[in-house]
Order: structure tokens, then C-alpha cells, then sequence
């Protein structure tokens, strides 16, 4: 039995040796292999952030149009707007100076129906 005992931890000893280098060997390919696996995943990860981007810059660049086309129609509306009144203080204007004109015409004519009508006076 003396014997054995020694044999025996010498059997230990190299199975546990064998069973520590395996799972060591074991820990190093999934490492290898999780890492392969994270580029793989990592680089999928990029090409779709990039495509996201891409698609995020091409969304706004549309929006950018689309806020430029309805400023410019804004200010096309808003000068549309601006000439009409324009036009319409310019009718109202022309309407006022015709109503002017025509009060300072009958003002002078009243003016000279009061002349005549003093001078006539005064011949009499």
C-alpha cells in the first residue's frame, strides 16, 4: 500500500495537470474565437451606425430644402403680400389726392363764385 499512495498522487497530479492545460487551452480559443466573433460583430456595428449616419445627413439635407423652399415661398408670399398693400395705399392714396384735388377745385370755385359775387357787389 505504500506503494500506491505514491502512484496514486502522481496520478492525481498529472490528471489534474492535463485537466488545468486543457481548460486553459479551452479559455484561449474562445478568447480567440471571441474576439474573431466581436470584429465580426463590432465591424457590423460600424457598417450600420455608418449606414444610420449616412441616412440621418440625407434626411436632414432633405429637410434643409424643404425649410428653404417654404422660406422662399414665405418671402415670395410675403412680397406678394407687401405689393398688394403696396397697391392698395397707392389706390388709397390716388383716391385721397382725387378727393383733395376735387375739394381744392370746388373750394375754388366757391372762392371764385365769392369773388364774382363781391365784384358784382361792388359794381352795383
Amino acid at each position: 500500500m505504500r506503494v500506491g499512495v505514491p502512484i496514486f498522487l502522481f496520478l492525481a497530479a498529472a490528471g489534474f495537470h492535463t485537466a488545468l492545460t486543457a481548460s486553459l487551452e479551452s479559455a484561449e480559443k474562445e478568447d480567440t474565437f471571441g474576439e474573431e466573433v466581436g470584429l465580426e460583430q463590432l465591424s457590423d456595428l460600424q457598417k450600420r451606425d455608418q449606414e444610420e449616419f449616412e441616412a440621418a445627413q440625407m434626411s436632414e439635407a432633405v429637410q434643409d430644402e424643404n425649410t428653404e423652399e417654404e422660406n422662399d415661398t414665405q418671402e415670395e408670399d410675403m412680397n406678394r403680400d407687401g405689393n398688394v398693400e403696396a397697391d392698395q395705399h397707392e389706390s388709397e392714396s390716388d383716391e385721397d389726392v382725387d378727393g383733395m384735388r376735387q375739394k381744392r377745385e370746388h373750394l375754388e370755385a366757391n372762392v371764385e363764385e365769392a369773388d364774382e359775387t363781391t365784384n358784382l357787389a361792388e359794381v352795383e
